[in-house]
C-alpha cells in the first residue's frame, strides 16, 4: 500500500510539473525539444515511482528521422509511460477522448501535445487525424496508435478497429508495429494497486515502406495484427480483427 500511495502522489505531482512545463515550452515557442523533456520527465518519475523497468528490443526499426507510425497492442495505462520513457523519438499518441475523464491522464497528455480524438463523431476524427498527420511531418513526430480502441483485460490480443488505421493511409510514413507485454501485471484494468515489474518493448521491421501507395486498410490490419501477434510471449488472437 505504501508503494501504492507513494506512486499516486508522485503521478499527480509529475503531472502539475512537466505538464506545466510542457504548456509554458508551448507558449514560449521552447519547440520539440522541450515538449520532449518534460514527456519523459513525466514519463520517467512516474515509472520510476512504481517500481517498473522498461526493457525496449528493435530500436533499429525506427526510422532515423524519427518520423513513423508504431501501432501497437494495449495492455495497460502503463504502455504510455513506457513508450514515451523508452523510445529515443519523439512521442505522442492518438487516443480516445474518453481519456479525459481521468484528470491526471489527461491533463498531462493534453498538455505534452498528444491527440485525443473522438471517436464517435466521424468527421471530427477525420480532421483531427488529417491535423496529426501534418504535425508528424512538420515536427518529425513518431504518432503511436491502439488498434484495439481499448486495454485488454486478460492480455491476449484483442479485436483490431479498423479505422484505427485512417491515421497510417493518410500520411506516406512507415508504419512500425510494435508488442508490449508485462503492464497487465503491473497495473491490470480495474486495478488500484501498483505492483513493481518490468516491461518489454518490441519493435518490429515496417510494414509499409515509405513513400509507398496507400494499401488496404484491411490488408494493413491483417499484416499488423500478425507482427504484433507473432513477438507476444503468448500468442493469442483473442477475438480476431474487426471491420
Amino acid at each position: 500500500m505504501i508503494r501504492t500511495a507513494f506512486f499516486y502522489v508522485t503521478l499527480v505531482l509529475s503531472t502539475i510539473f512537466f505538464g506545466a512545463l510542457a504548456a509554458i515550452a508551448g507558449l514560449v515557442g521552447g519547440g520539440r525539444v522541450w515538449m520532449d523533456r518534460a514527456n519523459r520527465g513525466w514519463a520517467r518519475s512516474v515509472l520510476a515511482a512504481a517500481g517498473v523497468r522498461v526493457t525496449v528490443h528493435g530500436l533499429e526499426h525506427l526510422h532515423p528521422s524519427g518520423t513513423q507510425v508504431i501501432a501497437a497492442n494495449h495492455q495497460s495505462y502503463f504502455d504510455i509511460w513506457a513508450l514515451i520513457a523508452g523510445l529515443p523519438v519523439s512521442v505522442r499518441f492518438i487516443a480516445k477522448r474518453e481519456l479525459a475523464n481521468i484528470p491526471m491522464l489527461s491533463v498531462g497528455m493534453r498538455s505534452a501535445g498528444h491527440v485525443l480524438i473522438d471517436r464517435d463523431r466521424a468527421r471530427s476524427a477525420r480532421e483531427t487525424l488529417r491535423e496529426a498527420s501534418d504535425r508528424m511531418g512538420a515536427e518529425q513526430l513518431t504518432l503511436v496508435l491502439f488498434p484495439e480502441g481499448t486495454r485488454s483485460r486478460d492480455g491476449q490480443l484483442g479485436r483490431f478497429l479498423r479505422g484505427s488505421f485512417a491515421l497510417a493511409l493518410e500520411t506516406p510514413a512507415s508504419l512500425v508495429p510494435a508488442a508490449i507485454d508485462g503492464g497487465r501485471h503491473v497495473y491490470p484494468p480495474g486495478a488500484k494497486r501498483v505492483r513493481p515489474g518490468s516491461i518489454t518493448v518490441r519493435l518490429g521491421p515496417a510494414i509499409r515502406p515509405e513513400g509507398a501507395e496507400p494499401a488496404d486498410r484491411r490488408t494493413l490490419m491483417r499484416k499488423t495484427r500478425t507482427a504484433i501477434e507473432a513477438m507476444l510471449p503468448e500468442r493469442g488472437s483473442g477475438g480476431g480483427a474487426s471491420g
